[in-house]
């Protein structure tokens, strides 16, 4: 509520929970998000904790999209925050992605390796003038700082707004061996793909 993203935290495995909410980042645009011929964009955060034992140890990400003004032009934006105090206090938001010509990323998801404590992020992108045109970005980072972003889909593909798409995408990371796996909307016909990446 509020646009703003909330943080809430249990001490005790989640049996008991302080009684604090927390903004982790405020001025969101909110979890219902309009992207052209996306009949449902859900922008809701998905949080990950850095329990591999290394120098990020126990650091508490939240990636999200937001919606921004540019110029007169809406852009959706995926980001970051985090938190080195078990949420007491949060990052200023970072873009994951920092080309400028970017109009669109949306339905992000995330998964921190609890081995090699890399931060990844899978999401779709569209570029400013492509129309409908979708690709499928894979961003990888050792801090939630400075992420390299590149494209994984194989083509890109164009929507059908009549066609539901789904909610979500996702991510699994484990010592290296990456698996992202997203939704296919092509015109209206709809597959289920991943991308084999081993660093």
């Amino acid at each position: 509520f509020d646009d703003k993203i909330w943080f809430d935290r249990s001490m005790d495995g989640g049996q008991t929970w302080l009684d604090q909410d927390i903004v982790a980042f405020a001025g969101t645009s909110g979890w219902d998000q309009q992207v052209p011929g996306v009949g449902r964009v859900n922008g809701m955060p998905v949080t990950c904790t850095d329990l591999s034992g290394g120098p990020h140890h126990g650091r508490v990400y939240i990636n999200y999209t937001d919606q921004i003004n540019v110029n007169g032009s809406t852009k959706t934006l995926a980001y970051i925050v985090y938190s080195d105090d078990k949420g007491t206090s949060w990052s200023q938001p970072v873009r994951i992605d920092e080309d400028n010509s970017v109009e669109h990323q949306f339905f992000t998801w995330m998964a921190v390796d609890q081995i090699t404590g890399r931060v990844h992020v899978v999401f779709y992108q569209r570029k400013e003038g492509a129309g409908w045109l979708t690709d499928v970005v894979w961003a990888s980072s050792n801090d939630g700082v400075i992420f390299d972003a590149k494209v994984i889909s194989e083509s890109a593909f164009s929507p059908n707004s009549e066609v539901f798409f789904g909610d979500y995408n996702n991510i699994s990371a484990h010592n290296g061996v990456i698996r992202p796996i997203w939704t296919r909307n092509d015109k209206g016909r709809l597959s289920i793909w991943t991308a084999l990446i081993n660093e």
